[in-house]
């Protein structure tokens, strides 16, 4: 099954803590998909604290973020840690997220 875990906090917000403790259990038994929009695409930061945890985390699964939000954030698809797949735009991710996934979970 292919779940998607569509990530809008910042790691210093409870609901973050929450979507890694559903990763780390989830990412052994299905297939995982990260999508980092709003805030959560400071977690695609290389260097940062909490994208080395999601790295390690998800070896096997696919990480995205939306473009429109990290340029809104001043960061751009260089600094992201490598592996990251940027998404141009909400409707493509839209699409992505309906076409592709069985479960859907949001933070």
């Amino acid at each position: 099954m292919r779940i998607g875990y569509i990530v809008t906090k910042t790691p210093a917000e409870s609901g973050f803590n929450t979507f890694m403790q559903f990763l780390k259990v989830y990412m052994e038994k299905e297939e995982v998909y990260v999508y980092l929009i709003g805030d959560g695409v400071y977690c695609a930061r290389k260097g940062h604290q909490q994208s080395v945890k999601i790295q390690k985390i998800i070896e096997n699964g696919r990480l995205y973020a939306l473009s429109e939000d990290l340029e809104a954030r001043g960061i751009s698809a260089g600094q992201t840690f490598p592996g990251t797949e940027i998404i141009p735009g909400y409707p493509e991710l839209v699409v992505t997220i309906m076409e592709d996934m069985d479960q859907v979970l949001t933070f």
